[in-house]
């Protein structure tokens, strides 16, 4: 083990290089497996997947450069109107938690494009799990489509609408409601990019529209666990998630039933509160 960690320690230094983001810059050798660099490293492969955009974490070129966090955790781009407060929810994590990782204060002033670092043990802290179902929100947003009959928005006739629809921007984080195991994660026709997640009980969640995904076919997932980031890949007129859980029977079921309150999608657990941390 300590000739494993040492041989680790002399690839790092030779082969990156510190930036002033958190990350290092790997050159991929060959014979590399990012399976092996990620446990060599001590990291999860979706926090690598996810910082680099990679698609097939089977497919690593050699003389391909990818980055390590150097720390576990993800990376947030700031969008036009974003507050702290706002990055929390959209992570279901502390403010003060964001600001400590950040060197940031409440006073700071967030800029269009920074970079903010969210810390993997604060993500989903906040999350509100359902008692009975033991299900939580996959991403913090507005309600843009409910379950059941609707007008289409591409064709304007009536068609039946599996899943629920929460629209937020671009780039926002999604998370597995439940644990599970991912059987599908790549792109599928009107669905474009999503993944499907295969829990204990027999049913499924599906997640749709992505920009990216952060996972791969195979892998185990917790709930909480960030899989991808928002698009509008697919059929979609503007980037939402939408969402579907899937019984045993593989029919489809209405996600409010088995969600929280969407008014509490986010709570803060604190002593002395009544632990509502808004909508």
């Amino acid at each position: 083990m300590k000739t494993k960690l040492l041989s680790a320690l002399f690839v790092l230094f030779f082969c990156c290089v510190v930036l002033g983001s958190g990350t290092v810059r790997y050159l991929v050798r060959p014979g590399d497996k990012l399976f092996n660099i990620v446990r060599d490293y001590n990291l999860r492969i979706s926090t690598v997947l996810d910082l680099n955009r990679i698609s097939n974490p089977r497919g690593l070129e050699p003389g391909t450069v990818i980055y390590l966090p150097v720390k576990e955790g993800f990376f947030y781009e700031v969008q036009p109107g974003d507050s702290l407060d706002y990055v929390a929810k959209l992570f279901f994590a502390l403010i003060e938690d964001i600001m400590k990782a950040n060197n940031l204060s409440y006073s700071s002033t967030l800029y269009v494009g920074q970079k903010l670092f969210i810390p993997l043990s604060c993500i989903s802290v906040c999350a509100n799990v359902n008692a009975m179902t033991g299900y939580t929100w996959p991403v913090y947003g507005r309600i843009s489509s409910e379950f059941g009959w609707r007008k289409d928005p591409f064709t304007g006739s009536s068609s039946f609408h599996s899943g629920l629809d929460i629209a937020v921007q671009e780039g926002a984080p999604v998370f597995a409601a439940k644990d599970g195991i991912v059987i599908e994660a790549a792109s599928n026709g009107g669905y474009g990019l999503n993944v499907l997640i295969q829990h204990y009980d027999g049913s499924k969640t599906k997640y749709a529209h992505l920009s990216h995904i952060s996972v791969y076919s195979g892998q185990r997932v917790c709930r909480g666990e960030l899989i991808g980031r928002v698009g509008q890949t697919g059929r979609a007129t503007g980037p939402h998630l939408h969402f579907e859980i899937i019984d045993s029977n593989d029919q489809c079921k209405d996600p409010i039933s088995f969600l929280s309150s969407s008014k509490y999608m986010y709570v803060r657990n604190e002593p002395d509160t009544l632990g509502l941390g808004g909508r």
